[in-house]
């Protein structure tokens, strides 16, 4: 996959010890870092969501990686955090991560359930704050693995949820649940490491009504149930939460800390 060679806009004394490298910006879904080592030589592979970056930005997410192929472990510097948490960020990448991945049916109105219902819902009983989901994007998920019943990019505030769960069938408050743990993960926001479920998630999430009764109904949702191919009609609403409006548009990893998702076995 050809990539944009940016290897101008950093700085030689940031690539020490070596003196031979090159920046190459990649066109994939997800933020991606990577290096190789060639003949002395490093090339950094960075995500092209950030090619608008600021040089500080670059040469910062640059410095960190040369510390990881050394054999550190990779930390991002707070002035890479720092931007793509920022809402600029957010509004001008989040079209091209949607644009790019395969896995959203870019609908919020499914056949049977409209998950800007339990939205709806979930603020209502005050579960949820309009904070939580500004400047967010929630939509049904044109396939989603066994078990897994939505998925929450933290990174792009990305929100899908399971289409197995746009049934009749399906309480109302089984889909709020599944929408309110995903949110949680949008209230954590951007994460260094790879720990979204920690205990003060938990103890959000343990905070809903019937915690444990729809988490064993989840538990059993496939047992005796056959899986549904059924697909949402031709009705193509907007999918919107909060404070941005994207219209649904035909389109269309190494996969980073960004990725919460709510899965039961």
């Amino acid at each position: 996959m050809k990539g944009l060679d940016i290897s101008d806009r950093v700085r030689p004394l940031d690539m020490y010890p070596y003196d031979d490298y090159k920046v190459i910006l990649k066109p994939l879904a997800h933020l991606h870092y990577a290096y190789r080592i060639e003949n002395g030589g490093i090339t950094i592979e960075l995500s092209d969501y950030l090619k608008d970056a600021p040089d500080k930005v670059i040469n910062d997410t640059c410095k960190a990686i040369i510390k990881w192929s050394s054999g550190r472990k990779y930390v991002a510097p707070d002035s890479l955090m720092d931007y793509i948490s920022s809402d600029d960020f957010i509004v001008r990448s989040r079209p091209l991560y949607l644009d790019r991945s395969r896995s959203f049916r870019r609908d919020q109105q499914g056949a049977h359930k409209n998950l800007l219902d339990s939205i709806e819902r979930l603020l209502e009983s005050g579960l949820v704050l309009e904070s939580d989901i500004q400047n967010s994007y929630i939509t049904w998920a044109e396939h989603m693995a066994k078990y897994r019943f939505g998925q929450c990019n933290q990174m792009f505030r990305v929100i899908s949820v399971n289409p197995d769960l746009d049934s009749d069938s399906v309480p109302d408050t089984v889909v709020d649940y599944v929408v309110y743990h995903e949110i949680l993960h949008l209230r954590q926001g951007v994460m260094r490491g790879h720990r979204p479920h920690n205990a003060k998630f938990r103890g959000w999430e343990h905070s809903y009504p019937d915690y444990e009764r729809i988490e064993n109904y989840l538990r059993n949702f496939y047992v005796g149930r056959r899986r549904s191919r059924q697909k949402v009609g031709l009705l193509h609403q907007e999918a919107r939460i909060g404070i941005e409006h994207y219209p649904a548009v035909v389109g269309v990893v190494q996969v980073g800390n960004d990725e919460g998702h709510l899965s039961r076995i």
